[in-house]
């Protein structure tokens, strides 16, 4: 005998189904539990009362800039532009988060129950708690980390009754644009997973981002990712084809796709007896391990390239942006080279995202050679990275000799200074610090000393004087030596932390 599923409605309208209703109970209550373990995972990783800060400093850091480039003569598109082009990229970012596998989340926080993971173990659909997750995530960083960006608004208005409205039309408007980053980032993830190799996706990538420069449709762009300047049915069509990409995605992502197996020959020992790094005092073997552990992951060695190209790509088009608005371009070398220093961080961040410091205490080294030799992996992964995007900045740019060199100066010097900086503030985390509102603005305001400066008088000087480029030249040159001796005292300073808390 047939079990009846339906009740009708109270008021007299269709039946309803009670599975429906189960089902819909179910998400509801998925939703609020991934939302509260969210806060609960962040406050525990960070300390409680660093993370729930994390916004203060997000929102003094947006108004602080907004602020120093109004006096510094910035227009307000520029500015626009710049928010949103954070918003967009932290976007990007985030759509990766409901894709990262346990193991990698178990070496970077420990081990850990993630309810993300329970579609292994209990009847649920890994689709949709997935989209639950994505969800959750979009909800969550709106609110916590998008919200403070779009206090800038408030700046750009001026005291006014009208203040509130202009903070709520930016928020809006950075919300949509994230939003645009995630489902761009979870439609690739789900193309992935079709078995398209990853060298054809980021093939399509460069080769869109080239069309749209060499056809001039920058511009057009510019207006539909910022939806609070452009005309309403761009901001429409931008918020409709958000959803349509992320329901795709959903629906093309396959949740049972692995990497094929390989197989693979002892490179460890041919590469470690290749190093030339015990000169240097570094174990060829630390080294090797972390070079091939970044190689076998996901993505190998392609990552910190990309990375780097997504850096060089979005100041390049912001460069554009001021440029067609201000009149005013800055000298690219001195520009790229400061920027592009930054992508130490990143760098530093995929050489230590799959291991961690208890993982080498089976092994006769100390935590100082593994600082050392992480040091040396950073220098041999990390002058390729930053080299190729430089290269290609100061070609298509067209910098002068002078321009180049100081900015070749500033580029070592800077992503020494940002790496030993990072290593010394976080350790073995980079990742982490993130979300710690005090190790986040000690960071920001190391980068800020040197970056800042840099980018006034690379704006200011164009092309720059035999002083400028000596004086900036020697800049380069000193904070890359800071940088060398915080990465030399980084291992030191945590063996102690870490021996202190056992």
């Amino acid at each position: 005998m047939s079990r009846d599923f339906t009740s009708g409605s109270s008021d007299g309208g269709p039946p309803v189904s009670n599975a429906n209703r189960r089902t819909a109970g179910t998400t509801r209550r998925l939703f609020v539990t991934l939302l509260r373990e969210e806060w609960r995972l962040h406050t525990r990783l960070f300390g409680g009362w660093r993370f729930a800060l994390f916004p203060v400093v997000i929102a003094a850091l947006a108004v602080g800039a907004t602020v120093a480039l109004l006096e510094t003569g910035t227009a307000e598109g520029t500015i626009m532009t710049g928010i949103h082009v954070l918003a967009l990229g932290f976007g990007l970012y985030s759509g990766t988060a409901g894709f990262a596998g346990s193991d990698m989340l178990e070496n970077v926080f420990g081990r850990l129950s993630l309810v993300l993971s329970t579609s292994t173990t209990l009847p649920l659909s890994r689709k949709r708690l997935l989209g639950v997750f994505l969800v959750k995530d979009a909800l969550f960083y709106a609110v916590a980390f998008v919200l403070p960006m779009a206090l800038a608004g408030a700046t750009l208005e001026g005291v006014s009754a009208t203040a509130p409205v202009a903070v709520g039309a930016l928020w809006l408007s950075l919300v949509v644009t994230f939003l645009a980053g995630m489902a761009l980032t979870v439609a690739l993830i789900a193309i992935r997973t079709q078995g398209v190799p990853t060298w054809a996706i980021l093939g399509l990538i460069v080769a869109g981002v080239v069309s749209l420069w060499v056809t001039g449709s920058a511009g057009a762009v510019r207006n539909v990712l910022i939806p609070l300047e452009g005309a309403p049915i761009g901001a429409l069509g931008l918020l409709v084809g958000t959803v349509l990409t992320s329901a795709g995605a959903l629906a093309l992502y396959d949740p049972t796709y692995g990497r094929p197996s390989r197989t693979a020959g002892d490179r460890f020992a041919d590469l470690s007896d290749r190093l030339p790094v015990e000169a240097v005092g570094a174990d060829s073997a630390l080294v090797s391990k972390t070079l091939l552990d970044l190689a076998r992951s996901s993505g190998g060695v392609a990552k910190p390239f990309v990375s780097a190209a997504v850096l060089l790509a979005l100041v390049a088009a912001l460069v554009g942006v001021v440029d067609s608005i201000t009149g005013v371009a800055p000298a690219p070398g001195i520009f790229f080279g400061g920027v592009l220093g930054l992508t130490a961080f990143t760098t530093y961040n995929w050489l230590t995202q799959f291991d961690s410091l208890e993982d080498y205490l089976a092994y006769p080294v100390s935590i100082a050679d593994v600082f050392r030799a992480k040091r040396v992996a950073f220098v041999v992964v990390g002058t390729p990275t930053v080299a190729v995007p430089y290269l290609a900045a100061v070609v298509w740019f067209e910098a002068a000799l002078v321009d180049a060199a100081v900015g070749a100066l500033l580029l070592v010097g800077y992503a020494l200074y940002y790496y030993g900086l990072t290593v010394y503030i976080a350790g073995f985390d980079p990742n982490e610090f993130l979300f710690d509102a005090v190790r986040f603005s000690l960071f920001t305001l190391g980068v800020a000393v040197a970056l800042v400066p840099t980018l006034v008088v690379g704006f200011v000087v164009v092309p720059p004087t035999g002083l400028v480029a000596l004086a900036l030249g020697a800049a380069g040159v000193g904070f890359g030596a800071i940088g060398v001796v915080l990465s030399s005292r980084a291992g030191p300073r945590w063996e102690t932390r870490y021996r202190s808390s056992d």
